[in-house]
């Protein structure tokens, strides 16, 4: 396997999405990213949604994206919501979706990503998610301001 031939593994409920591999250990990005995965897993359970837990694998290890929302046809990766991990995330989410069918793509961020973040992200086109409440608020790529 290259980075040219990635291959998917799927995670056990128990498995941990952090630390992932190929990144640099962070224990606070670690444990946000995580319980973020975690409470947006059991938003999407509870609404029904059949929701695949993976990995994509590569040689050498590269950060992937992080679930796959099989019933809106959703790819998912969590970030933090710093500059530098979103430019990252963006481009490992575009690199990975060519292993799911065709559909949207996401970054999960920890709290609610700025009016630049924003805007970057619909300019590509990926979905912005983030925690409100004992929900999640949604930015969804096209006209500006476009939330749902």
């Amino acid at each position: 396997m290259t980075a040219d031939r990635p291959t998917l593994a799927y995670l056990a409920p128990s498995d941990p999405a952090r630390p992932q591999p190929g990144r640099a250990n962070d224990e606070e990005a670690d444990r946000s990213e995580e319980a973020v995965l975690t409470a947006y897993l059991f938003h999407l359970a509870a609404r029904g949604h059949r929701v695949l837990r993976h990995r994509v694998v590569t040689e050498p290890a590269l950060a992937s994206s992080d679930l796959y929302d099989a019933t809106a046809g959703e790819l998912v990766m969590a970030c933090r919501r710093f500059h530098q991990a979103l430019v990252t995330a963006s481009g490992v989410i575009a690199d990975c979706a060519r292993l799911f069918p065709p559909g949207r793509c996401a970054l999960l961020f920890t709290a609610e990503p700025g009016p630049a973040s924003l805007e970057l992200l619909s300019h590509h086109g990926i979905v912005a998610i983030w925690p409100a409440g004992r929900s999640f608020e949604r930015a969804n790529p096209g006209a500006a301001g476009e939330r749902g």
